[in-house]
């Protein structure tokens, strides 16, 4: 290896250690917005991808490993699915073409990303070698790390500066690297250092003016361009969605539409409010969670789970069964969860995250899904006599709350208006107990000119706040809308108050596993998604509320027992009466409730197998359609290969041409080939330096003329060296790479 070889691979190297370190900055934020694992092995892939275009490996060689790769990876991360992972990707493939977005899995996510770097990597390469610049891509990672820092929770100030400092590296390199090439010099150390070290001056110099410079605080409002973008993007937002749980609430407000779509079913003693997790930092949009580390405690079937609510008494424990109709990567909980005792996959192990509360199920430490799995719980039950003792005073010496918890459920924005505030205190001012005043505020919003309404929801403009906007303009909205405003209003009298995301109870169905009346089966669709109020009571605990109209709400208090059930003998009778009473009420419900629906279960059958035939119907059409499907993808990319012949034909030229290792003239004959069918031919009467010349001009290279005087060696001087493939193939494949147009 010769010194300019040396030089051209380590220069090699270190472009493409900066291109790895410019993709590390679009991943980074990519995995902290969207939840996606995994970071590791995806810079594992794009190092793959680097290393077999530095070490120029045969494209096929190449392509083969980089798929082993994927598919490794896709059987390591989603094998564990119940679904097959060939079923996934032809089901995600139909759901595609058919629009249906929701229904498209992740692994087929995963190999979309998988071919979206590989592109991307190719891209960087060609503008590598090819074109040696890599600016547009260095504009394009700043503008998007700016927007994310900008309009999402991500701080990309390290990232900005980092990627600042690689482009400027990457960019002085790339015109050094034009510069010789151009000019016609030697790749040495020499002329690199001759180049580049006027620019590391200029830089270094800059950054000192730039450090000594004054700074001033940066504006807390946004300017009034973004404030529009703003604007116009809220806008947009209030467009009909279909009501449903989804994870993000940064932007409350805006309509939806009714979905009945069913997302489990459950069996237990009564019907259950289905807890999924908390949060705590309201923005004057939406929720979010506080930056920094999720602190997580793990466990296992039948373990104790440790969480911020109570569990009531061993008298009212009982069994929560729940049957998944759709996926998600988290566990309904009850309120006073104590344990999970049997899921349908047994090599589960779970994690609660300690903030949020919310409980994920993991099979090889990483989030998975589980169809069916049983709870044990028991709901918590609240003294009226603690409850009524308790005051706001309290709240500082209560020692159930940290330092650090107290402020972040007291949290309140600065630009929230004052008459939040004043509204809250004027509510609840001639009540003593936070118990009272939680109640003063959920009856407020019964009581007043509140109406609960899916749709004209209005969502807040830029500077205008959610809570406000519904308390004193628009007074209609959902449980969103009712639920922030109650915990704004609780910690604007200083009460530690929290957000909480879930399902309500369902609706009651009948169902064969209905052995007893303590057993009943309840149906939870998309419409149950809800959310609701937890208020911190001193020496008590969190309680919740439901502040919005319309919902029946928690039945917690157990008030003090009459004089009369003193008596234990009157107190063991009186419970025998009521439960007698309960059963037999029960009884005849379940009673009536299955003569009114003989008729229907008789219609819902019918409907069941027609649907049943439909479905059959449909799985003969979806084999037809999938190589329908399959057929308009080989068409297109037939067609694509025709349209596009003039980008990939050079590239196959040279592949098989580096194979072969022909002469100079078989090679030059190749290269008049492809420049006329650029529109550059030879003249009449033209020689060939002088149509090598109008070639350099036209490509602006220099390479045809350096090939052409190698040609006129071999031809005009019998006594000359013959020209060899090592010689001649850099200027050759440069020149081919030029007619790609």
């Amino acid at each position: 290896m010769n010194n300019q070889e040396i030089v051209k691979w380590v220069k090699l190297l270190f472009l493409y250690s900066m291109i790895f370190l410019m993709l590390r900055e679009w991943l980074m934020p990519i995995m902290e917005l969207t939840d996606t694992g995994h970071f590791s092995l995806l810079l594992a892939f794009i190092v793959l991808c680097l290393l077999t275009n530095l070490f120029n490996m045969n494209a096929w060689l190449s392509g083969v490993i980089k798929l082993l790769y994927i598919i490794w990876f896709m059987l390591y991360v989603h094998s564990q699915s119940e679904q097959s992972l060939l079923s996934e990707l032809t089901t995600s493939v139909a759901a595609v073409f058919t629009g249906d977005w929701q229904a498209i899995t992740n692994s087929f996510k995963s190999l979309l990303f998988f071919i979206l770097l590989w592109m991307t990597v190719y891209l960087i390469h060609h503008w590598l070698t090819i074109r040696r610049s890599i600016l547009f891509f260095f504009l394009i990672t700043v503008i998007f790390l700016a927007l994310l820092d900008t309009f999402t929770s991500y701080d990309a100030n390290d990232s900005i500066i980092r990627t600042m400092i690689i482009g400027m590296a990457l960019t002085g390199i790339l015109f050094a690297e034009k510069t010789i090439h151009d000019m016609g010099m030697k790749s040495s150390w020499k002329n690199y250092g001759l180049l580049i070290v006027p620019l590391v001056g200029m830089l270094f110099v800059s950054t000192l003016f730039a450090m000594s410079m004054p700074k001033y605080k940066a504006s807390e409002n946004l300017p009034k361009p973004l404030e529009s973008v703003v604007n116009w993007a809220n806008t947009g937002m209030n467009t009909t969605g279909k009501i449903g749980y989804v994870e993000n609430d940064d932007q409350l407000g805006g309509d939806f539409e009714a979905d009945d779509t069913p997302i489990l079913q459950y069996m237990a003693k009564n019907d259950q409010y289905l807890r999924i997790e908390t949060k705590s930092l309201y923005t004057g949009k939406g929720w979010t969670r506080p930056k920094g580390d999720i602190f997580v405690k793990t466990f296992e079937y039948g373990d104790e789970v440790t969480t911020s609510i109570k569990a009531g008494p061993a008298r009212k424990r009982d069994l929560l069964q729940v049957e998944m109709n759709k996926k998600y990567d988290f566990i309904m909980q009850p309120y006073g969860l104590e344990k999970i005792t049997k899921g349908n996959a047994k090599s589960n192990k779970f994690y609660i995250e300690m903030e949020s509360g919310k409980i994920r199920p993991t099979i090889k430490n990483e989030k998975t899904s589980l169809t069916a799995y049983t709870i044990q719980y028991s709901s918590p039950v609240y003294s009226e006599k603690e409850l009524e003792e308790s005051r706001v005073a309290q709240v500082e010496r209560d020692s159930g709350l940290s330092k650090k918890e107290r402020k972040e459920y007291l949290q309140i924005p600065k630009a929230m208006p004052v008459r939040v505030a004043q509204l809250a205190q004027s509510i609840t001012e001639d009540k003593k107990s936070v118990y009272d005043k939680a109640n003063a505020v959920v009856d407020y919003f019964n009581n007043g000119d509140y109406k609960y309404s899916r749709t004209n929801v209005a969502v807040p403009k830029a500077g205008q706040d959610y809570v406000d906007q519904f308390l004193f303009d628009t007074k209609l909205g959902y449980c969103d809308n009712f639920s922030t405003s109650m915990v704004m209003m609780m910690r604007s009298i200083g009460v530690p108050t929290r957000w909480v995301k879930g399902f309500s109870e369902g609706n009651r169905i009948l169902s064969d596993k209905d052995d007893t009346p303590t057993s009943k089966s309840y149906v939870v669709t998309n419409n149950n998604a809800h959310s609701w109020v937890e208020v911190y009571i001193p020496n008590v605990g969190w309680m919740s509320f439901e502040p919005t109209i319309g919902f029946s709400g928690f039945d917690q208090v157990e008030k003090e027992s009459d004089a009369g059930d003193s008596v234990p003998g009157n107190k063991q009778k009186k419970k025998q009466q009521e439960q007698q009473e309960a059963k037999n009420k029960e009884q005849q419900q379940a009673q009536e409730a299955k003569k009114q629906q003989q008729e229907k279960i008789k219609e819902e059958t019918k409907k069941e197998q027609k649907k049943k035939e439909q479905q059959a119907k449909s799985s003969q059409l979806s084999a037809k359609t999938i190589w329908i499907i399959v057929g308009a993808i080989a068409i297109v990319v037939i067609t694509l290969f025709i349209i596009f012949r003039k980008k990939w034909l050079p590239a196959l030229l040279i592949w098989r041409y580096k194979k072969q290792q022909p002469s100079l003239e078989k090679s030059y004959e190749a290269v008049l080939k492809r420049l006329k069918l650029i529109g550059l031919t030879r003249l009449d009467g033209e020689t060939l330096t002088d149509f090598a010349k109008r070639v350099d001009a036209k490509l602006q290279t220099n390479d045809m003329s350096q090939l052409t005087t190698m040609m006129e060696k071999n031809l005009y001087n019998p006594n000359a060296e013959v020209a060899t493939w090592n010689d001649f193939k850099e200027c050759w494949e440069n020149l081919i790479n030029q007619t790609r147009g």
